[in-house]
């Protein structure tokens, strides 16, 4: 069973141009904290059964949403309507838009300077890991109170990286820890140090290998 909003957590609203990314992670449906909205157009006549199956597990959570008129840029129109509605419904939830139709950005800049927290995604693999702790329910320990010298030396260099730059995968992370630490350094000292950066509340990894973090 599909569990509630998490107490720290926005609701996430995820809105999925079918007719341009083709695809949808079915393994992603029943997430917490989030709801979809799947966009299809006139030229979808079918869904895959595995994705049928899971959209029926999670009907509460899973809109599904057709054009009802084909042509360019039909569709894009009618999730826009969609996700204007939902900033007037609930706007401090957080809003995606999985397409790799850069058109959107235009649409995810005016939400932007009205303070809606919105983001295009071209695919499924950036979108977050709702299951991840929020920053605010997390308090990173002091650079003080982090025991070793390798961890400090990891977290400085996290702190210096652009946010966009930050490794979103824990494997990613891996190497960024081991390159920061030196040629002398192993897989082990990396593993340690990233796992120190966690018991300290600096980052949060998620059972996919997704991470967040709070530096």
């Amino acid at each position: 069973m599909k569990s509630g909003p998490s107490q720290h957590q926005p609701v996430n609203h995820v809105f999925v141009d079918f007719e341009n990314v083709k695809t949808i992670d079915h393994s992603r449906l029943g997430d917490r904290n989030l709801t979809f909205h799947l966009f299809f157009g006139q030229q979808n006549k079918r869904l895959d059964i595995e994705l049928v199956a899971k959209m029926l597990e999670n009907a509460q959570t899973v809109n599904l949403i057709r054009s009802p008129k084909a042509g360019k840029n039909a569709l894009d129109f009618v999730l826009a309507y969609h996700l204007g509605q939902a900033v007037l419904s609930e706007p401090m939830a957080h809003f995606h838009i999985i397409s790799k139709d850069a058109g959107f950005d235009s649409l995810v800049a005016l939400l932007e300077s009205k303070r809606v927290v919105v983001k295009r995604h071209s695919d499924w693999s950036t979108l977050p890991f709702t299951s991840l702790p929020a920053p605010s329910s997390r308090i990173p320990a002091p650079l003080s109170n982090i025991p070793s010298a390798a961890a400090k030396k990891v977290l400085e260099t996290l702190k210096k990286a652009p946010e966009k730059g930050l490794p979103k995968r824990k494997k990613s992370l891996l190497s960024l820890a081991k390159s920061a630490l030196g040629k002398e350094s192993t897989d082990d000292a990396s593993e340690k140090v990233v796992e120190e950066l966690r018991l300290t509340n600096h980052l949060a990894i998620d059972e996919k290998g997704a991470v967040a973090y709070t530096l």
